[in-house]
């Protein structure tokens, strides 16, 4: 499929006006369709885009968007790996499936360091303070994500109390505490 864009917000809206209308993410290693609530079968797994859109020196910082098309259900969905940590998370197989024809694009930096409104940490300010990052999961309060979906990790500035973006080697750090969300416990008598 022909996708000519500019950036992965651009590329996401083109996708769902064509179809792409189901959300996929990574679980325990595998796709999974939070609209059917099922696990899709790395076998059933049709690539039809997959675009790769890097940023910062070198193409260190990446996001990739893949528009995916399940062989069994023929459901038609997105999974977007905002943070570039996919070959992390899913298994090899799935992974080669998702990359093996993936189009890079560079897309330059903004005068103000920031990606989708959210400051953007590079790694020489994470060294100078590691302790004062932490990556959190699946938080309630996170802002609204530009995909028009849903984030489920965020960089946090526990000095600014605020969310911001870390760039690719920060989440690959292994000094990075994450951080799961806890719901506050209620007593049972309420």
């Amino acid at each position: 499929m022909n996708l000519e864009v500019d950036d992965i917000v651009e590329a996401v809206s083109e996708l769902i006006k064509r179809g792409y209308d189901r959300e996929y993410r990574i679980k325990d290693g595998g796709l999974y369709d939070l609209a059917t609530g099922m696990a899709v079968a790395t076998s059933d797994v049709q690539v039809d885009v997959s675009l790769r859109f890097e940023s910062g020196s070198g193409g260190g910082d990446g996001s990739n968007v893949y528009a995916i098309t399940d062989g069994r259900t023929k459901g038609k969905g997105l999974l977007i790996d905002a943070f570039d940590t996919l070959d992390q998370d899913c298994s090899r197989e799935l992974f080669a499936r998702l990359t093996t024809a993936r189009r890079p694009k560079r897309i330059s930096e903004e005068v103000a360091p920031s990606r989708y409104g959210l400051r953007k940490i590079y790694k020489s300010e994470f060294e100078e303070d590691p302790e004062r990052f932490v990556l959190r999961i699946d938080f309630p309060d996170f802002p609204p994500c530009p995909f028009g979906q849903s984030f489920s990790v965020l960089g946090f500035d526990t000095a600014e109390q605020r969310y911001v973006w870390l760039v690719t080697s920060i989440l690959r750090d292994s000094r990075l505490a994450r951080v799961p969300f806890q719901a506050a416990d209620v007593p049972d008598n309420e």
